[in-house]
């Protein structure tokens, strides 16, 4: 941008000067004033396509730059993987949740941990009609997906039906959308106590938390999960 500004200062400063003499000198020679107007304006129409061309320059040193910094590639995880739910770097107090079965331990939010035996999160029940789990990675990550199992033990609960929303400050959140879509998107959960079912968000994200909302549920709101994605090298 700098670069451009001085070939057209020089272009101008030379029409400005070309015309003065050529307005100058014809009208010593013809005193006719709208033949001085012409002859002045002469060596600017002369000129006009030099000042197209740096202007149509100027242009595109512009506004290249601001569509590259406004335009938003998707994430990518080279190789997308557990981020620690299931073996633990996700620590206890980093799972939180909207309540837990009877306040006991054994159905707390960090029991909601991926192939966990003999537990799982279990929230309140009728008190909580919207329920949710949460983790907090300590940092933002690059998230693509999810694992979800039901409740390991001898009670048929597992989530059937979940939407997601993530955030960076634990105030504001995103819900995850489908392509053109403004409602959340509901994702099909599990048909048992124990199988694995893996869900592909519809594009990446980056956030610091991820938030499971259940909204449909066998019996009782039960889960236990992993989630999917990689480091964030912003």
């Amino acid at each position: 941008m700098i670069k451009m500004k001085y070939p057209l200062v020089a272009i101008f400063a030379v029409v400005a000067q070309c015309c003065l003499f050529a307005a100058t000198a014809h009208e010593h020679a013809h005193g006719d004033s709208d033949s001085v107007l012409e002859a002045a304006l002469l060596p600017l129409y002369s000129q006009l396509d030099i000042f197209r061309d740096q202007l149509d320059a100027v242009k595109v040193s512009v506004h290249v730059p601001c569509k590259k910094a406004t335009y938003t590639t998707d994430l990518e995880c080279s190789e997308a993987g557990p981020l620690g739910m299931e073996d633990r770097r996700i620590l206890d107090a980093n799972i939180t949740a909207s309540t837990f079965w009877g306040n006991q331990a054994g159905w707390a939010p960090y029991r909601g941990r991926l192939n966990l035996e003999g537990a799982a999160w279990v929230n309140a029940g009728f008190s909580d009609p919207n329920p949710w789990i949460q983790v907090d990675f300590g940092g933002r990550v690059i998230i693509t997906g999810v694992i979800t199992q039901g409740r390991p033990d001898n009670y048929y609960q597992w989530v059937t039906e979940f939407q997601v929303a993530y955030s960076n400050d634990g105030q504001q959140w995103t819900d995850v959308t489908a392509e053109g879509e403004s409602a959340p998107t509901k994702f099909p959960g599990n048909s048992d106590r124990s199988t694995p079912v893996t869900t592909t968000f519809p594009k990446a994200f980056r956030a610091r938390l991820l938030r499971i909302l259940p909204t449909q549920w066998s019996a009782h709101c039960s889960m236990r999960l992993e989630v999917l994605g990689c480091k964030s090298h912003e």
